[in-house]
């Protein structure tokens, strides 16, 4: 899963797919590039509580996109949610789909091009706090029924990301 041709309006070939994912995988690269080294100047700066701000600034961040993106769904149910973080996934993740039924959705992800760039800038607890830290309030957001596990990473250096939406029993 992941394939770009599953969304384009046309057909591509498997070499177009690849010089594109390359221009996304370069500006997935600057953008963190950019992050951490704003990351680390107010941290510099401000210490510890300059860095909690921005912490709590994509916390509150990923909550307010739950929101809004089961609004524009129209359907907040957890088939919609990860229907959701699907279409946002393809092209910079790989997935396989584990579990699929109304009251569980399992992922194992085997790539992630924003845990591969922060590696790379060995700045993995930004990406992490930045990206991974939102999977839970975005689903929660989302409907709160929603709730999300996880026990691995790709951004700390797992072999995977291990993601379980379900929905919670009263």
């Amino acid at each position: 899963m992941g394939s770009l041709r599953k969304i384009l309006p046309e057909a591509v070939s498997e070499a177009v797919e690849e010089a594109f994912l390359g221009k996304l995988q370069a500006k997935i690269f600057a953008g963190a590039d950019n992050l951490v080294l704003a990351v680390r100047a107010v941290e510099a700066v401000y210490a510890n509580a300059g860095v909690e701000t921005i912490r709590r600034a994509f916390a509150e961040s990923w909550a307010e996109a739950g929101k809004e993106r089961a609004k524009a769904a129209g359907d907040n149910s957890l088939r919609s949610l990860c229907s959701t973080i699907e279409q946002i996934c393809i092209g910079s993740h790989e997935w396989i789909k584990l579990e699929d039924s109304d009251t569980r959705q399992a992922y194992r992800f085997t790539r992630c091009m924003w845990a591969e760039a922060f590696r790379e800038l060995k700045a993995e607890n930004i990406g992490f706090w930045v990206l991974c830290q939102g999977d839970a309030s975005l689903a929660s957001s989302f409907n709160p029924m929603i709730k999300f596990s996880r026990t691995k990473t790709l951004m700390m250096g797992d072999d995977c990301c291990d993601h379980v939406y379900y929905l919670r029993t009263r």
